[in-house]
């Protein structure tokens, strides 16, 4: 698909492009964090294995992983320079059919959160995932060409906010629920539409017209699942605003369709990029942002990953916590679906471990702190364009 942006404008990502191709060599505006030593393979591949002991979460009526025969092939750490490392993962055949429906997201989601205590101070992470050997984005499909959308010349450029997660139709129960667990209150399915909500109030008006894959209007009237619509997951929302199917109707449950929705979608709207709100697990703390190494966009997915750490982990500690950590980028083959389907520049905030009371579920109940990321991505998805931002606007 071809973005239409005006002249000015591309020769700028051009430029971010060639600065995230310098970065490989370091990033010297990155807050620092204390290094911790490198995690060996051995220590990796047990916790590895520990984790598929257990189903993912909302998978619960399948066998688990090791039950059903996912296995550890080998795992390979490279110390690719003092501030990054490169972990491959080597798994058996049966990763690719463990989820009936043929998507392979919750479980590679299961097995990086079963490595989230040892690569706590290693940096970035580049993840590379290997099933009997072959790279598994060979296994994985890419999004299909489009007609491009366009936008008036002159008008806003176009950046899909992407809430994640939200309430489905579970097959495997024969409900609906929300795709995460509620933690002292709160779940990361209704966390993230509040800081994606706050972070549209904050681009409207702008140079970038925010595009929401999830009802923006927050009321009680009942939707599809009979909870209220904003609260449900983003294929329902394109269902009823009426995107085609090729839009919401990718996948064979609507686990999956929900994840691919999100990228088609920005790729049907020929966005400028896709920022994916989410929250972490694996008893971590801190935050770290991933981009898709194989979706066509690297570089560009790779110094806006870059920006948005950077920018979110800074104003965390101006505003809230001095002692926030900083976890890093994280890379992987084609293991997100969200980023890998688009055909465009991509990432995921992972912004705090809803599994750590203390202090990262304890700041995603507080408003003031979920306003301040909001402000941060926005800060940081203009420094990534090179257009001069706007006033901040105040939220409530």
């Amino acid at each position: 698909m071809v973005l239409h942006l005006n002249g000015a404008f591309l020769r700028r990502l051009a430029a971010v492009a060639l600065a995230s191709v310098l970065a490989l060599t370091g990033s010297p505006g990155r807050a620092q964090q204390a290094v911790t030593p490198t995690p060996s393979a051995g220590s990796l591949r047990a916790a590895i294995e520990r984790g598929l002991a257990a189903a993912p979460y909302g998978f619960d009526v399948l066998q688990s992983p090791a039950q059903a025969g996912v296995r550890v092939q080998d795992v390979l750490v490279e110390v690719i320079d003092s501030d990054a490392t490169r972990i491959t993962i080597d798994l058996s055949q049966k990763t690719l059919t463990y989820d009936p429906s043929g998507d392979v997201d919750a479980l590679i989601e299961a097995i990086i959160a079963s490595t989230v205590p040892q690569t706590a101070g290693s940096g970035d992470v580049e993840y590379r995932f290997l099933v009997d050997g072959v790279p598994l984005h060979e296994f994985l499909p890419r999004a299909a060409a489009a007609p491009a959308r366009g936008r008036a010349e002159g008008g806003p450029h176009r950046v899909v906010v992407s809430a994640g997660h939200g309430v489905y139709w579970n097959e495997g129960f024969g409900d609906w629920r929300l795709q995460r667990p509620r933690l002292w209150g709160i779940v990361e399915d209704l966390v993230n539409w509040d800081i994606a909500h706050y972070l549209a109030a904050q681009l409207a008006g702008s140079a970038f017209q925010p595009v929401l894959v999830r009802q923006p209007v927050q009321d009680d009237r009942p939707g599809e699942s009979g909870r209220p619509p904003w609260q449900e997951a983003s294929l329902y929302y394109m269902k009823a605003i009426g995107t085609p199917p090729a839009v919401w109707n990718i996948g064979i449950d609507d686990y999956s369709r929900d994840i691919n929705t999100r990228p088609l979608y920005a790729n049907w709207v020929d966005a400028a990029a896709v920022i994916s709100i989410h929250n972490n697990g694996g008893e971590g703390t801190g935050t770290e942002t991933w981009f898709d190494a194989t979706n066509g966009h690297e570089a560009a997915s790779q110094h806006l990953a870059e920006v948005i750490n950077r920018a979110v982990v800074a104003a965390i500690r101006r505003e809230y916590n001095p002692n926030w950590p900083d976890r890093g980028l994280r890379s992987c083959n084609g293991c997100k679906g969200e980023n890998r389907l688009a055909s465009r520049p991509a990432i995921i905030v992972e912004i705090a471990f809803m599994d750590t009371r203390s202090p990262d579920n304890e700041a995603l109940q507080d408003e003031r702190f979920k306003q301040i990321v909001a402000r941060a991505l926005r800060d940081a998805l203009f420094e990534w364009s090179g257009i001069p931002a706007p006033a901040v606007i105040q939220t409530h």
